[in-house]
Order: C-alpha cells, then structure tokens, then sequence
C-alpha cells in the first residue's frame, strides 16, 4: 500500500501526525492516506498560504525600505534599462514568504518519516538560508559589499549540496530497499543505465560530484533567470508539473514497471513536496507577475532552482533534466558561454547581451511578451522531456 502514502505496523495504520485526529472528527478525511489527495490539497494550501504570507510581508519590506536598487548591474546597459522600467523600490527577498509556505504546507500534508522527504527539507532550507544572508548583505551593503563574496557563497552551497547529496547516497544502502537511487538511468534507452555502486569509494565520488554539480548548477540556473518579472518563477511551473508525474511513477510499482522505470519507495510521496512548491510558486507569480510586487531574490531563486535539481534526482531524471528545465538551461548556458568567451577572446562576445533574455529586453520588446513566450518554450521543453520518459 505505499503507493497510498501509508505505512502498516502491527495492523494498525501510521500515517503522518495530523491523520488519525483528523479521521475521528470526519470519516471522509481517510482520503488523506492517498498521495494524489494530500498532492491536490498541499498544492491549493500552499498557494493560499503564500498569498496571504506574501501581502503583509511586501508591506512590511516596503516600509523599510528593502527595495530593488534597479540601476545596479554588471552591465551599464542593463542597468539602465532596468532603471528605466520603473522597478526601483520593489522589494526583494520574496523568496521568505514562498519558502515559508511550502515549509508550513509540508508539515500538514508530508510524511515527516519519509527519509527522502526530510533531505529535500534540509536542501531547500539551507539554501533559502544560504540566499537570504545574499540577499541581507547585498541590501545592508556595508562596506560597500554587494552580497556574500562568491568564494563564500560558493564554498556554502557546495558544502550543503555534497552533505545532502552524501544522505541521499547512504539512503540507498541495499539493506534499506532505496538501492536504485544510486543508479544514473539514461533517457530513452531502456536498459542502460550506470552503476557507480559497484565501484566502491571511486562509486560514491563520482555520484556525489555530479549530483552536486546537479544542484549548484540548476539553483545558479535559476538564480540567473530571476531577472524579469515573472520568468524565474513561471519558468519554473512546468518543469515542476513534469517532475510531480515522474516522481509519483517512479513511487508506485505498476506506473515504474510500465515506463520502464526504477521503483523507488518513497519517491510517490514526494510529489506532495512538488506539489507544495508549485502550489507556492503559483502564489508568488500571485505578485510577481508584470508589474512585480516583489521579486524572489537569492533567498528564493537558490532553494527554487536546488528543489527542482533535487525533484529530478530521485525521480532518476537528472539526465533528461537539461531538458525538463530547459528555460533556466538556456539562460545559464548562454550566461557562461558569454563569461568564457569573452575572457578566452580578449572582450569578445558570443551574444549581444546574457543571460539570453537581455537581448530581447534591450531591443525594446514588452517585458510582458518576452516573459510570455520563455513560460512558451519551458512548456514545450517540459513536455519533450515526459516524451523521453515514455520513450523508455
């Protein structure tokens, strides 16, 4: 019965700690023990919690004056257009009251007793903590210093990213019944998949470093695409959907066997966490749609773009995740393409402007339109990467 989200000791049902009160004030609250129930439920609570996180603490941040420096950027050009777009003033560190929401909504609807769980939990926290000291240094500026030092922000996520990815492998122990989460299994071709298990510590170091590069580089992915109102976050909704179906297949047994894919318990209830992130990033898009309200800032773009890197490793779709995301892809890709080309040619560019949507933003196009048709293009991507799923 695990695909139901349940768990049987000694005849009697133990669900999540909120069930069997609940079950004696009304009998139709049983359908809680169902993770597509609890998914629909975490994802409506999330975003009504976020919505209404979200209006008094925009408020309170504007009266504080916690306001976008718009004129601030690498570039002079993009400065000034941003200066010129009217975005000054508007609040920054959005991502508390999103990460806020997915949090309370997890400890309602989560089984608190699913390992798998519990590590996605540590993930997001430590990077909304990671981005937030970011994003309070950046706007203290004291010393003139524009955030955490790079090397120290780098040497944080990296240790958070290595320490979680390091659980996640020691969760899949063949005596505990998680052992194909150690497996890297290859889009399209049904019966290739790699085994770093069976070559011992050489095993565990590759697995650890590339799922880590996985989540530094989805969380600076994301990061790098929260530069217009509504993108990052909009960007986002469709590659959640896509990882909410995988994660659900792969947790239940017949859906794993039809696609050809791992089973890997717990992994079904892990769509309630994706169900409660996308919940509240659908009640962040709330204010953050054109004319933003507030934006997510570090504190939520790094737990936004670690949460969905994370979604795609235990659903096993790490390899197709480049196209399951393939907006924030785009938008990394073309942002280090330009930084390594310039240097390697002496000041050179590769694009006109990067990331990718500044060029778009500074021909004069709507900041609305270019927003519309990003949402297009990660819709379409999300959609090819389900085909690869199927395709096995």
């Amino acid at each position: 019965m695990e695909e139901q989200g349940i768990v049987l000791a000694g005849g009697r049902i133990l669900i999540y700690w909120l069930y069997p009160y609940l079950e004696d004030l009304w009998q139709p609250f049983r359908a809680l023990q169902y993770i597509g129930v609890r998914s629909g439920m975490a994802f409506a609570i999330s975003m009504t919690l976020a919505i209404l996180l979200g209006k008094p603490l925009i408020r309170r941040l504007r009266a504080a004056g916690v306001g976008e420096d718009a004129g601030f950027s690498d570039d002079e050009e993009v400065g000034k257009a941003y200066a010129a777009s009217g975005k000054a003033g508007t609040p920054t560190m959005g991502g508390v009251f999103w990460l806020s929401a997915i949090l309370l909504t997890m400890l309602l609807f989560c089984r608190l007793d699913e390992p798998l769980i519990l590590i996605g939990a540590v993930l997001m926290v430590g990077m909304g903590t990671i981005g937030f000291l970011d994003d309070w240094m950046k706007l203290k500026r004291e010393g003139g210093r524009n955030g955490m030092s790079r090397r120290a922000k780098m040497f944080a996520s990296l240790f958070l990213a290595m320490l979680v990815v390091s659980a996640y492998w020691a969760l899949g122990d063949p005596s505990t019944g998680y052992s194909a989460i150690r497996n890297l299994y290859f889009p399209i071709l049904k019966d290739l998949f790699a085994q770093p298990d069976t070559l011992g510590w050489w095993g565990f170091g590759v697995f650890v470093a590339f799922q880590t590069f996985v989540i530094l580089a989805t969380s600076h992915a994301a990061n790098v695409t929260d530069g217009l109102d509504g993108l990052a976050a909009g960007s986002a909704i469709p590659a959640l959907v896509a990882l909410a179906l995988t994660s659900y297949a792969v947790g239940h047994l017949d859906l794993a066997a039809y696609l050809n894919l791992p089973h890997i318990p717990g992994s079904g209830e892990v769509t309630v966490m994706v169900a409660s992130v996308l919940g509240a990033t659908f009640g962040f898009l709330w204010y953050n749609s054109s004319p933003a309200e507030v934006f997510l800032g570090d504190s939520g773009s790094l737990p936004l773009g670690a949460s969905i890197a994370y979604f795609a490793i235990v659903s096993k779709q790490e390899l197709a995740l480049p196209l399951l995301a393939g907006v924030f892809v785009l938008e990394v890709s073309t942002s280090l393409l330009q930084i390594y080309y310039c240097k390697f040619t002496g000041g050179k560019r590769l694009f006109p402007k990067a990331p990718i949507h500044h060029v778009w933003q500074l021909r004069g196009m709507p900041e609305s339109k270019i927003v519309a048709r990003f949402w297009i293009v990660s819709a379409v991507c999300a959609a090819l990467g389900l085909l690869l799923v199927k395709l096995r």
